[in-house]
């Protein structure tokens, strides 16, 4: 009996679905397909992905597919932050589970389309940190009044006052996708109000 043969795959043979964050690119139709289907890592990891929301024009629509358990808040806040800044037409459409950084992404995006059965989680952040007590101390100060502050920006509108506090105080929030779907509404409702204020 003759053993199976073996075949390595060279890194050209790599599929684009084995990426960690996969990128298509519609050019005739304008339209950029990229998923966000894993835990979000560093913030390295996200920099093309970013590069062509920002410099996307307005005629472009890009559809973020966003189903992750959340990650690293650093990365999180790049791409939102690229989301603001695109001209594009950014579209989160949410699948599975959206939960912890997952949801910051989805508030920066211009609009949301929720699949049926979605698991949707907003909760205050995790981590830790090593260092010297008072250094400790000192960012740990900083961390919760830095990220509480843009928490509340992120979710406002989409989280009563009630419930950001609660959430600061240590409160998951789940939500299925009516509830993700009405309050993105009145989210979109309170942003259209302070722009006109």
């Amino acid at each position: 009996m003759h053993p199976l043969p073996t075949f390595d795959l060279s890194k050209k043979a790599t599929r684009i679905w084995d990426l960690e964050v996969p990128v298509l690119i519609d050019k005739k139709n304008n339209v950029i397909e990229a998923y966000l289907t894993n835990t979000i890592e560093e913030p390295f990891m996200y920099n093309e992905l970013c590069y062509l929301i920002k410099n996307a024009n307005k005629d472009t629509t890009i559809n973020l597919n966003i189903n992750t358990p959340g990650g690293i808040i650093d990365s999180a806040f790049m791409i939102a932050n690229a989301i603001s800044d695109s001209k594009a037409n950014v579209v989160g459409i949410l699948t599975g589970t959206v939960a912890s950084a997952g949801t910051l992404i989805a508030m920066a995006c211009s609009s949301l389309a929720v699949s049926p059965h979605v698991s949707f989680m907003i909760h205050n952040y995790s981590g830790g940190m090593a260092g010297k007590g008072h250094e400790m101390k000192a960012r740990q100060k900083f961390t919760d009044d830095h990220l509480n502050e843009a928490f509340t920006s992120f979710y406002s509108g989409f989280l009563s006052k009630d419930e950001m506090e609660k959430v600061i105080e240590g409160t998951d929030i789940w939500m299925t996708t009516p509830e993700v779907n009405t309050r993105w509404e009145q989210r979109v409702a309170y942003v259209k109000g302070k722009a006109n204020d």
